[in-house]
């Protein structure tokens, strides 16, 4: 029979180990113009200094996914975009189909 002590023993860290290796699993691979035909086809560049201004003059300084309204932060780096399902982008990034957040 399991006492209590044993228990706790055995289903804490237990427990604790499938919550650090289920948030491991679920990391999103890092957006790039290479992985994404979107991204290529939509100009994404993971930092603004590398916008191509000639080619996308709807580009403004001060425009950035983090202040988009597809994006959302995951924390102060990256976050995901509602134009790239299941890939994480850089909050400096850009792309075409930014959009001013209301």
């Amino acid at each position: 029979m399991t006492n209590r002590r044993t228990f706790l023993f055995k289903v804490v860290p237990a427990v604790a180990a499938v919550t650090v290796l289920g948030r491991q699993a679920m990391a999103l691979p890092p957006l790039s113009a290479d992985n994404n035909p979107a991204a290529k086809a939509l100009g994404y560049v993971p930092d603004t200094a590398q916008v191509d201004k000639q080619k996308y003059s709807k580009y403004k300084d001060g425009q950035k996914c983090a202040n988009c309204t597809n994006y959302t932060a995951i924390n102060e780096q990256t976050g995901t975009c509602t134009m790239y399902k299941g890939f994480e982008v850089n909050a400096n990034g850009w792309c075409n189909a930014w959009a001013a957040k209301a």
